[in-house]
């Protein structure tokens, strides 16, 4: 982005985890976000929807601490050790 110092980047999977995939209802082929609650049951017909298809957890060598859902900087070590991750997710309960 010429002219502003602002980095926006949705595609390499670096800098955030990426997007859970949409699950699809078997009953009426309606597209269900998990990221938005909707797993468990379709928001269209009710029917059960198959399940989700989570990350498996990892060390995050970025901030130190096992993350749920990382992304592709937790096998990395870190370049500023002053940085968290906004997106680090805790795998505690």
């Amino acid at each position: 982005m010429p002219g502003t110092s602002m980095h926006v980047c949705f595609r390499c999977g670096l800098c955030r985890p990426p997007r859970e995939p949409f699950l699809q209802c078997p009953q009426c082929g309606s597209l269900n976000d998990p990221e938005r609650g909707e797993f468990g049951n379709c928001k269209q017909c009710g029917a059960v929807l198959p399940p989700r298809n989570l990350p498996e957890p990892a060390f995050c060598m970025r901030v130190g601490k096992p993350c749920a859902n990382p992304c592709k900087q937790a096998d990395r070590e870190p370049q500023d050790a002053s940085r968290g991750c906004i997106y680090h997710t805790s795998t505690e309960n």
